[in-house]
């Protein structure tokens, strides 16, 4: 069975042999009926390989919802235990403290009360009126906006405009 590379090999050498033949001769025939038949051949194996892609896209389509699907599951348990996590921490934490108890010596886990400073948001927060200096700054490329321009024949420094071949499945 001939591969694409072998067909395509045997399509350059008979349009090399056509170039020394004249067009109008029974030979130039014959080597464009080959030519014909080869093309064919590359057609059919490419359908091929095109089938051979949609059943790879499926698959992989496949198992990327059975992932999701997965780290859904993974998710809500985690959130379940974390919630359970929680409200042992705070009933843990509620009856130290009715009852007075700074520490607790458990054979696996030892849990101890202790008080930090907190600061909270304000209901009536008004961003408005805070000082300049606590606000945090950043920059980001809009890539959208730099794509269109670019697009749109403006220079841009550090951009260019590129052909590329692209595959589109249908």
């Amino acid at each position: 069975m001939s591969t694409i590379f072998d067909l395509k090999q045997a399509q350059q050498e008979l349009l090399d042999s056509l170039y020394w033949i004249p067009e109008d001769g029974e030979e130039a025939d014959v080597i464009k009926r080959h030519l014909l038949v080869i093309e064919g051949a590359i057609e059919r194996k490419l359908s091929f390989l095109s089938d051979v892609l949609a059943e790879s896209i499926a698959l992989s389509q496949l198992a990327t919802e059975r992932r999701k699907i997965a780290n859904e599951r993974l998710e809500r348990k985690e959130k379940q235990a974390k919630r359970a996590e929680l409200k042992l921490r705070e009933f843990i934490l509620s009856v130290m403290v009715d009852f007075g108890i700074k520490s607790v010596k458990g054979d696996i886990l030892s849990v101890s009360k202790y008080e930090r400073d907190m600061v909270i948001q304000l209901q009536n927060f008004d961003i408005d009126n805070l000082d300049y200096r606590f606000f945090k700054v950043t920059t980001a490329i809009d890539k959208k906006m730099v794509n269109d321009a670019v697009k749109a024949g403006e220079l841009v420094q550090g951009f260019d405009l590129i052909k590329k071949d692209c595959l589109r499945i249908s």
